[in-house]
């Protein structure tokens, strides 16, 4: 049975995949100009979602949404491009949005599964990517790629990602050694701590990521925000007495990116946090565009989640408690 390590060490040969995939993407004209993108997903589905907003923010000339409950924004209509994408698919709360869309374009990303049915037989675009990854998570590569390139499909971007993706992909083999030093890092900076995350606003979908990974593959519970958000309200927080923070680790994430006046709220808040607690730590991002940084944060985090684990002597793979949830979520049942 393949492990959540081969699955990790496979993340540059599915983004070389998921690139070829996306470039044999086939799509209808909209009938009607797209004035607005709805992009629906949970889990590891929904955070390819979050992390295209974030590469897009500063060129797409729409607004963009990520949707991940059950309905829909009410806005949703003939000038929508309504992006639908679930590993499985089966994911009951994309499966019920989609079910309230009405009137405008659909596409969909799917292995297969009751979405892959619904986008056959109502003649909606749609990717199939491979159904080699056995849990969500693992398939970050399909899900994240596929709609930056429907999104340049449908003429809402242009295709500069492309070669930024091939750079990022190159990258990763030879920083590999780097990558997996900064992971174990991590990890035993992580051990049996609290971990605390924060970044500028555009990565938090990229850290965002990282507690996901920390959650399902480590067992361990993370806490993140983003600044200057958190310099209005979750600052405060850290004015108790140095007993309460003792078994908490702090990661300030850092890319070429940030905002300068960001970056300068992260330098005052580092020194705010040692009044506090020793753990505090810094991690840069490299890269020569803000994809490539992104995924080289990403391939960091994941390897860090992965031996997080190990040192907690937990299964990476196994995630039961949500088997057990929707367990008794089928107990009920589910009208489309």
């Amino acid at each position: 049975m393949v492990s959540m390590q081969d699955l990790i060490a496979s993340f540059p040969a599915q983004l070389s995949k998921s690139i070829e995939i996306g470039r044999n993407q086939k799509v209808t004209n909209p009938t009607n100009e797209i004035k607005n993108v709805v992009i629906a997903g949970l889990g590891g589905s929904g955070i390819g979602g979050s992390i295209v907003e974030s590469i897009i923010i500063n060129e797409i000339k729409v607004p963009v949404i990520i949707c991940k409950t059950y309905d829909i924004p009410a806005f949703v209509g003939k000038h929508t491009l309504f992006i639908a994408s679930s590993f499985s698919g089966g994911t009951e709360e994309t499966l019920i949005a989609l079910s309230q869309v009405k009137d405008a374009k659909i596409a969909c990303v799917t292995s297969g599964g009751e979405l892959l049915n619904i986008c056959v037989e109502n003649n909606y675009d749609y990717v199939q990517i491979p159904n080699e990854a056995p849990c969500p998570r693992a398939f970050l590569g399909y899900s994240f790629i596929q709609v930056l390139f429907l999104l340049k499909n449908y003429g809402l971007i242009n295709d500069s990602f492309e070669a930024e993706l091939e750079k990022a992909v190159k990258a990763l083999h030879e920083k590999k050694e780097l990558i997996h030093l900064e992971a174990k890092r991590l990890a035993d900076i992580f051990r049996g701590e609290l971990p605390i995350i924060y970044s500028d606003t555009r990565l938090l979908a990229t850290i965002t990521r990282f507690q996901q990974q920390i959650n399902e593959n480590a067992k361990q519970l993370c806490h993140i925000n983003h600044m200057p958000e958190m310099n209005h309200n979750e600052l405060v927080g850290w004015q108790l007495d140095k007993e309460v923070y003792k078994n908490t680790a702090v990661l300030l994430v850092k890319t070429a990116y940030d905002n300068p006046r960001t970056r300068l709220r992260m330098d005052i808040c580092e020194e705010i946090f040692l009044q506090k607690t020793p753990s505090v730590f810094s991690l840069y991002a490299e890269g020569e565009s803000f994809i490539e940084q992104v995924i080289f944060l990403i391939n960091i985090f994941d390897w860090a989640s992965w031996y997080l684990a190990e040192k907690n002597g937990v299964d990476s793979f196994e995630v039961n408690i949500i088997s057990h949830l929707k367990n008794e979520l089928g107990k009920v049942p589910l009208s489309l």
